[in-house]
């Protein structure tokens, strides 16, 4: 098992409230010791029930959250890193989102490795990535 602590992005949380979750996904989940989320993706899966309701998701999502220790807040340390992080990537012609940065400057301030999909969202952001939909054991 996993003893690093593992921050997972809105892609990954919410495969685990889809009737039908990807197999590796879940083998993956067996794997984590502590998973956590951001207040981002906290925000985004409210956002997505909101905008397509559904009473079984919501139910699960909810329950997932209260099992996740912790809910990670938006600190200024993380701000100032996430804004660094979007700066330099725009510099550099790039561009990057602000939630994405959010969630990136939250596992590099908290030492914590990112599960995504979209892992070229946070390429080159100096974080550990997981991509749970390619895990091998």
């Amino acid at each position: 098992m996993s003893a690093t602590p593992v921050l997972a992005d809105t892609n990954v949380i919410s495969e685990f409230v889809k009737k039908t979750p990807d197999a590796l996904v879940m083998q993956w989940l067996q794997t984590v010791e502590l998973l956590a989320i951001s207040v981002i993706t906290l925000e985004e899966a409210h956002f997505g029930l909101a905008r397509q309701p559904n009473a079984r998701k919501l139910t699960l999502f909810n329950a997932l959250v209260q099992q996740m220790h912790p809910v990670y807040p938006i600190t200024p340390a993380i701000a100032q890193r996430a804004g660094i992080l979007r700066g330099q990537f725009q510099a550099q012609g790039i561009s990057r989102s602000a939630p994405d940065m959010l969630i990136a400057a939250t596992a590099i301030e908290h030492q914590l490795v990112l599960a995504t999909r979209n892992v070229r969202d946070f390429v080159g952001c100096g974080v550990q990535i997981v991509n749970p939909f390619e895990w091998t054991d």
